[in-house]
């Protein structure tokens, strides 16, 4: 008898599928736990070889457990195991757990129905974000697991973003405490027999087999992309062992020129990580002294052992001491968990506990997270109103630096003008305002060094600029001429030669759009002013910098609209208005109904 992909029994019910090879006594302690949850109808166990085979009598006695067995597998295949046991499965719904996991009482499968459906990825830490509950449909739709990664590492990553490709959104996350975990090394992780025993050498080979199989997966899953149209591996049911055997014919493999990229970059990883090499020197030396892999597997020999407790000590003590400086400055392990609960909390809409967990990070974490939803818009909440309680929130936070409490209220403004929101909108010009009152008092601001976002020039322009939208939308004509002086003023004041370059040129198309609004009272002063900026950004200088936009190009088409202006025949004001609109950073029907109301006023 033979088991193909195609093959899959349905019933309206829940099945929990479990794989494990070499973790028997994990299983033990969740399984009991497992069947003390009362929201499923089947538990499926695959046992993958274990090198001591799992006995249904020592699982618990509950009618719904299901034990299956694969023979003949020498490595850990979590993509194949995975995809045989959910097919398998019976039920409508599936729920991939993992042998150390277990599901906590309050786990309530129907309280994370959204729109009659089932998909809902874990969060949190210690192993939690690997689980997940789905229709069978979606696991359907995706093909499962992808086939031709290997090893452990990237495989749920591949197939959630497989399955928000075809759903577009997913439903309430598993929260961390709904899923129970039993902490454990690196070693069982990857199927590691109980027979060995763990030592600081083998537990370090375990981290650098996984890492270096997680990056080689990221690879296997850009290059040789899983759909549902891919037939895997299938399998045989032998009837002397009761048990299922993969036809070897049918087991994937990649494209030989990818296979030959993705063992270069396991063993450069691999042995980098665990010698501390150069990935230069990893490359140099013979494979004779650096095996690459067999099945994503290292060979490491007594040498590698000597190498990793004599020598690595000698050359790897500049890491241990950068270690070393960096806790003493707080800086909190990666492995604290936070990071992970944050996305949980950004995924669900929680700002307070968004919040409180950006209070309790490492500085260098809580700006990473931040500025990603400050200035990457794909990165935000699709909840407006989480968008804006947030940013609310973050504008105010003492533990965030000047510059991105800044920024806070300046996304923070351009959403509610994105939005249509007017009241709120101006709401924010009283605090812009007095940030751009601090800038302007502070001597250092012409000359300011700082790179990107931090520099404080940078910033007051970009006030200036929201600002000027803001005073467009509410009607008020006269405050725009006296943003155009200031930023005049700037403009002569700047220290070139302090002022990176890259900075002077990203800073170039707002700094235009503030000049820009003395137009209909001084065309030629414009000309002269936009002139200038131009020179600047045209130097040598800025020569080094590739923003994605194209800022002297804007620069350039505003200059030469405003020696039309200058030199031209009289101007329409029609048109005048519409060129101004074009230029906005925001063009709404509001912001461009005040650019008309503007040129006509004469200002």
């Amino acid at each position: 008898m033979s088991y193909g992909r195609r093959a899959v029994m349905t019933l309206n019910s829940l099945s929990i599928v479990t794989v494990c090879m070499n973790r028997r006594e994990h299983l033990l302690e969740t399984a009991q736990k497992v069947a003390d949850w009362p929201h499923h109808h089947e538990h499926l166990i695959l046992d993958w070889s274990s090198a001591e085979t799992l006995l249904r009598e020592q699982l618990p006695a509950d009618p719904r457990l299901r034990l299956i067995r694969v023979d003949g597998e020498r490595d850990w295949h979590l993509c194949r195991a995975y995809n045989l046991a959910l097919q398998l499965a019976r039920g409508s719904v599936l729920f991939k757990l993992d042998a150390d996991c277990w599901p906590e009482p309050d786990l309530d499968p129907s309280e994370l129905l959204r729109d009659d459906a089932l998909c809902s990825f874990g969060s949190g830490p210690d192993g939690r974000l690997g689980q997940w509950i789905l229709d069978r449909a979606l696991v359907e739709a995706v093909g499962g697991f992808n086939e031709f990664l290997i090893g452990y590492g990237f495989d749920d990553k591949d197939l959630r973003a497989r399955v928000m490709a075809v759903r577009g959104s997913e439903g309430p996350p598993l929260q961390p405490l709904q899923l129970g975990v039993i902490r454990h090394s690196a070693l069982e992780r990857i199927g590691a027999g109980p027979a060995i025993t763990v030592s600081p050498f083998l537990e370090a080979r375990a981290k650098a087999q996984k890492r270096a199989s997680a990056m080689a997966n990221r690879v296997l899953a850009a290059s040789c992309p899983w759909t549902a149209q891919r037939r895997g591996s299938s399998y045989v049911w032998d009837l002397t062992s009761s048990s299922w055997r993969v036809d070897v014919e049918s087991v994937l493999r990649a494209p030989i020129e990818v296979d030959d990229e993705v063992r270069r970059l396991r063993r450069t990883l691999f042995w980098g990580d665990l010698l501390m090499l150069p990935a230069l020197l990893v490359r140099l030396l013979p494979p004779r002294l650096l095996p690459g892999d067999q099945r994503g597997r290292m060979a490491v020999t007594g040498l590698h052992r000597l190498v990793w407790y004599a020598l690595r000590p000698v050359w790897c003590w500049p890491v241990w001491m950068l270690q070393l400086v960096q806790q003493l400055r707080g800086r909190r392990p990666s492995g604290d968990g936070s990071k992970e609960q944050f996305r949980t909390a950004y995924r669900s809409g929680d700002v307070e506990t968004m919040v409180s967990l950006l209070k309790g990070m490492a500085p260098r974490q809580r700006q990473e997270l931040v500025d990603r939803f400050l200035f990457q818009r794909a990165h935000r909440p699709a909840e407006v109103t989480v968008q804006v309680a947030l940013l609310e929130r973050l504008q105010h936070l003492p533990e965030l630096p000047a510059h991105q409490r800044a920024y806070a209220l300046i996304a923070l403004g351009w959403t509610h003008l994105r939005l249509g929101h007017g009241a709120e909108a101006d709401r924010c010009i009283p605090s812009l305002e007095a940030e751009i009152a601090r800038l302007q008092a502070d001597p250092d601001t012409p000359r300011c060094g700082r790179r990107n976002r931090e520099n404080r020039l940078k910033r007051l322009v970009s006030c200036w600029n929201l600002l000027g939208h803001l005073q467009l939308r509410c009607g008020d004509s006269a405050g725009l001429p006296p943003l155009s002086d200031a930023s005049r003023d700037l403009l002569m004041q700047v220290d070139v030669e302090a002022l990176p370059g890259d900075v002077l040129l990203r800073v170039s198309s707002n700094w235009a759009r503030t000049l820009l609004w003395q137009a209909p009272g001084h065309p030629g002063r414009l000309v002269d002013d936009l002139t200038r900026l131009l020179e600047l950004i045209d130097s040598e200088r800025c020569a080094g910098s590739r923003p994605e936009e194209d800022h002297r190009a804007f620069v350039r088409q505003l200059q030469q609209q405003a020696l039309a202006w200058r030199d031209g025949p009289a101007v329409d004001a029609v048109e005048a208005a519409q060129t101004l609109s074009t230029a906005l950073t925001l063009p709404t029907p509001a912001l461009q109904q005040g650019c008309r109301s503007f040129w006509d006023s004469g200002l």
